[in-house]
């Protein structure tokens, strides 16, 4: 006789978008079993990677995406990273007692009482959440599987870390400093390298509060530009995870977990914090929306692309949020000297808003019709978040 799941699981299962129950996505012929994690070693990529675990080398964005806060650049992974591997779910189980008046059969053992269900698991080859579900109905009891769709965060954790932000001025109260390396060359002096790169061991001075305790956490900023009637451009270049709890009178040291930029000495540290971006709210289309001008685009390149970071002359007393949608485009023109008609406005992409401060608001371009992406863009609001 098939036994009725726990309510407690359908009242999770609630908060998700209804979707039909599914069996965990099978790997691709000639791929091999994907374990949880994998260690990087020299001479590997991550098409090479996605060719090895997920059948094909097109499919390396799906690592990628699941390891965007240790991988700061996808054309490059270095030895003895470890990489979260999507599509390597380890489902949970919840035991399900039989149902109130329902024969027993006491020859054989009974089941532990019924526990409230754990939290899901994440499938990251489709995006969904992996509930498992038990039986008592046989002697062998049944598992099996449901999954059910969970949108990505609005905001990835990747996007808002890595992205410049306008503050008042230069001066940052309480930010911490980064020294300089802290591993030694060959005379046994402490190496003198100007640039540093992931999992290089280096020497802080932690921001004001932080206790310099290990496992901790801070983002490594340098000064971008000062922005005429906005305000002071700050540039994250990595992030470094203190690895020895602080000793009085010495410096702490950590290690470089993910690189943005130019990381070298001398750059501020301040606190890492995520506070307010886990949504997977979606914006909803508006329509006269509010305007704006593309004031500066970072590393100001030639031909700005797609997720590059731009900055808007916005604020957050605007009513801008992070996952507010922007269209870009150059606008009308006015009619010609002959009298002719104006030029209409011309589609140049669309950015995401993934950070926003009293002073300035920064966005990622997340699509691109024309190449014409620079200063002095127009942008409108097309989608507003709630």
């Amino acid at each position: 006789m098939r036994i009725r799941t726990l309510g407690v699981i359908f009242a999770a299962v609630m908060m998700a978008p209804a979707v039909p129950a599914v069996l965990a996505a099978q790997q691709p012929a000639g791929a091999e079993a994907v374990p949880a994690t994998h260690t990087v070693v020299k001479g590997e990529t991550l098409w090479g990677l996605a060719a090895r675990y997920l059948g094909s080398g097109f499919k390396w964005r799906a690592i990628y995406e699941v390891n965007r806060e240790a991988i700061a650049n996808p054309h490059w992974i270095y030895p003895g990273q470890v990489l979260r591997m999507p599509g390597a779910v380890t489902s949970v189980a919840v035991t399900v007692a039989p149902p109130a008046g329902a024969p027993v059969d006491t020859t054989k053992p009974r089941p532990p009482a019924a526990v409230p269900a754990p939290e899901p698991t994440l499938n990251t080859a489709t995006g969904r959440t992996v509930f498992k579900r038990e039986y008592a109905a046989t002697p062998a009891t049944a598992v099996d599987s449901i999954e059910v769709a969970r949108p990505f965060p609005t905001v990835l954790v990747g996007e808002y870390l890595s992205a410049p932000y306008v503050l008042q001025s230069a001066k940052v109260p309480g930010a911490g400093r980064l020294i300089g390396s802290a591993s030694l060359d060959p005379q046994g002096h402490l190496d003198t390298r100007n640039l540093f790169k992931g999992y290089d061991a280096v020497l802080v001075d932690p921001p004001s509060g932080a206790a310099g305790r290990k496992g901790e956490q801070y983002v490594v900023l340098r000064l971008g530009p000062a922005l005429y009637r906005i305000g002071q451009v700050m540039v994250p270049t990595g992030i470094v995870q203190v690895t020895n709890d602080r000793t009085a009178g010495t410096a702490v040291r950590a290690q470089v977990i993910a690189v943005y930029g130019e990381m070298s000495p001398g750059q501020m540290l301040v606190p890492l914090d995520t506070t307010g971006i886990h949504t997977t709210v979606r914006p909803k289309p508006v329509s006269g929306g509010r305007s704006a001008e593309v004031q500066w685009v970072l590393s100001e390149p030639v031909l700005p692309t797609t997720s590059a970071f731009i900055v808007l002359n916005l604020t957050a007393g605007d009513g801008v949020k992070p996952g507010d949608e922007f269209s870009l485009f150059r606008d009308r023109t006015g009619a010609d000297v002959d009298g002719g008609n104006a030029t209409p406005a011309v589609a140049i992409g669309a950015a995401k808003v993934v950070r926003v401060t009293p002073f300035g608001v920064t966005a990622i371009v997340t699509a691109q019709e024309q190449a014409a992406l620079n200063v002095g863009v127009a942008a409108r609001l097309t989608a507003k978040m709630p």
